[in-house]
């Protein structure tokens, strides 16, 4: 139970952090979201035009609802308008555009109260979901301290906040299970004089990811539990007690993750 306790405050810990960061980042995510997404609720007239919205065609076209465009600029009486398409889901990833050629962008010229009564902002999706399989190459072990190479691998769910989807910088609190391999030998045993032996067991885990692009920071802590017979037979001195894995590399925590 006590050791349950300890894992909770790990837990409890880590949650904390990964939604203080959502908090202070939002801020600075709105800061950044510079392009602004709209989409058309009923049918809006409007004047093809140029980027400084000199109209080019006196012929009025119609917009139809749902039609989705990104407001260019926005002055006080008028706004200059382009059309784009968007993922139904509404998640808006800047690099559906980079390979859009500006040459064959068309403006076209809407009154500001058009804008304000026959169109409706986008809100993107911040938080997905994420289901996956993740490896964890290192674990620290405590009472006594022990630094191992025990493996786990296993499958991950949780939650993915974009903090800035332009730069690839993401907050994921996970939570996984999965299989570990646990070396053993006489300093992680009850037994005095014994040969290195590896052994299968679960593993619970919950963690941290900080990713900006491919380079990830994560913290992840968890339970190994072997089996009733090889805790019997090996009187392994690490059960019911946390490990702590975490690192700071390229891809150090590899993810096959689904959305």
């Amino acid at each position: 139970m006590r050791i349950l306790y300890s894992f909770k405050k790990v837990w409890i810990l880590l949650v904390l952090v990964y939604f203080t960061s959502i908090l202070f980042s939002q801020t600075e995510a709105d800061k950044n979201n510079v392009a602004k997404y709209f989409q058309f609720v009923i049918e809006c007239p409007m004047y093809k035009c140029d980027i400084t919205g000199k109209i080019n065609d006196s012929t009025r076209l119609i917009a139809p609802p749902n039609a989705k465009f990104i407001l260019v600029e926005h002055h006080d009486t008028y706004c200059i308008i382009r059309f784009t398409l968007l993922p139904t889901n509404k998640k808006i990833k800047t690099s559906f555009y980079v390979t859009d050629d500006f040459t064959n962008y068309t403006y076209f010229l809407i009154t500001k109260a058009q804008l304000d009564f026959k169109a409706e902002k986008i809100q993107r999706s911040d938080l997905q979901l994420l289901v996956g399989n993740i490896f964890t190459p290192i674990k620290l072990r405590f009472k006594p301290f022990d630094f191992s190479k025990d493996i786990s691998v296993g499958t991950t769910f949780g939650l993915k906040y974009a903090v800035h989807e332009k730069q690839n910088t993401a907050i994921d609190a996970l939570m996984g299970i999965g299989i570990s391999s646990i070396v053993i030998d006489s300093f992680s045993t009850k037994q005095s004089r014994m040969a290195t032996n590896d052994l299968l067991s679960f593993t619970l885990s919950c963690g941290m990811v900080l990713e900006f692009g491919n380079a990830q920071i994560g913290i992840f802590s968890g339970l190994d539990f072997i089996s009733n017979a090889n805790q019997q037979q090996y009187e392994w001195i690490y059960k019911n007690k946390p490990w702590i894995s975490f690192g700071i590399g390229y891809s150090l925590f590899s993810f096959n993750v689904k959305k």
